[in-house]
């Protein structure tokens, strides 16, 4: 069974930086099953280096941010990319259960068979 990783980008540091995020995330993990948290742009811009994209507005609140945590929770996955490095998102890490290995960042150089680190 391959690997679920999330990549978690809703906005911030733009496009390009976002494309060349997820193609480093899509190098270290090529068989993987790669699904993306990302604002109706940001699922544009990741085009076909994903393969799930789950829309996720700009909304706000307690009850936005629980049904996020939720939905990262019930994909049990392997990874999850931080590529946003927002304070909601920092918080986020520790609301999903079961913890994946959180990445606070792509991963370097995006070597296939590479470890990313871990934050």
């Amino acid at each position: 069974m391959s690997e679920t990783i999330i990549a978690v980008w809703l906005g911030a540091g733009g496009a390009v930086h976002a494309r060349a995020s997820l193609l480093a995330v899509r190098s270290a993990h090529p068989a993987a099953r790669l699904i993306l948290l990302a604002t109706p742009d940001g699922l544009k811009t990741a085009g076909d280096l994903v393969d799930f994209g789950w829309e996720d507005g700009a909304l706000r609140g307690a009850s936005v941010f629980l049904a996020r945590a939720r939905r990262l929770s019930w994909a049990s996955p392997d990874h999850i990319y931080d590529l946003e490095m927002s304070p909601m998102t920092k918080l986020l890490r520790y609301c999903v259960w079961p913890r994946p290995q959180w990445h606070e960042r792509a991963p370097p150089g995006g070597a296939p068979g590479a470890v990313p680190p871990v934050s």
